[in-house]
């Protein structure tokens, strides 16, 4: 495992560094969201594309102890003893059905009942900017098995290094992802995962709280086949902005 020249090639570049880099055909909504993000964070290079939720957390001893009528804090929770939850299963405590095209706005609409009442503290919400170890192990053993013991790059953001000063990107095999973990100079996973030859990639946004993975119909099916987590397939349904479709829009008429 090793460093790099630390600088991205242009067909991940706009998708992976901070900031808001691409300029959609569209506006944003609670609906739409998932699908819109898609075209903001992932190269639209690909056969398909996947959508990876972060977990849930829930601290079981601790929701029993104050449905029976203790008072515990948040501070009183231990952190050890929280576990993940799928959005499936946190859907279902809060009497919802899971639904990827509804899943946002169901998700914001039980955090506004949450917030009605006393914030439970055995409940966490998925943490942003981070795609979980045990996810990715398992999307990279995916990859593994399909193309081998591939030579990929790991970046690291700004904001996932240790000193904020530099971009870092760690060059190596997939089965040494877990090597990165030891590295002193990077903050918990990846920005981004990606081959030189741009078969596949895989994107966290530093401010999500899910990650956008694309790559050929056989990667996507294994991924979001029988599986522990929340990956599902998610087809692209907004454009890049160009100059040309900016100026198509301007150029339409105007209906009275």
């Amino acid at each position: 495992m090793t460093t790099t020249d630390n600088i991205l090639p242009d067909w991940i570049s706009r998708q992976a560094t901070l900031g808001s880099n691409i300029l959609v055909d569209g506006e944003q909504t609670d609906e739409n969201a998932f699908w819109y993000l898609l075209t903001v964070c992932c190269p639209l290079l690909f056969d398909s594309y996947a959508i990876v939720l972060s977990p849930f957390w829930i601290n079981w001893k601790v929701k029993e102890l104050v449905e029976s009528g203790l008072t515990i804090t948040e501070e009183q929770a231990d952190k050890s003893d929280f576990k993940r939850l799928t959005s499936r299963q946190f859907f279902k405590i809060y009497g919802k059905d899971f639904d990827l095209k509804t899943a946002n706005q169901t998700e914001i609409a039980i955090k506004k009942q949450i917030h009605l009442d006393e914030w439970p503290p055995y409940l966490c919400f998925p943490g942003e900017g981070n795609c979980e170890t045990e996810e990715l192990t398992f999307i990279l053993n995916q990859l593994s098995d399909l193309y081998g013991d591939t030579l990929v790059n790991y970046y690291y953001c700004l904001l996932k290094t240790e000193k904020w000063e530099n971009e870092i990107i760690y060059r190596g095999h997939l089965s040494e992802f877990h090597e990165l973990q030891n590295k002193k100079d990077i903050r918990e996973n990846p920005t981004a995962i990606y081959p030189d030859n741009k078969e596949w990639c895989i994107v966290t946004d530093y401010d999500l709280t899910f990650t956008y993975i694309g790559g050929t119909k056989e990667f996507i099916d294994r991924i979001t086949s029988d599986n522990d987590f929340d990956i599902f397939r998610i087809e692209p349904k907004f454009k890049e902005k160009t100059h040309e479709n900016t100026s198509h829009k301007s150029s339409s008429p105007t209906h009275q």
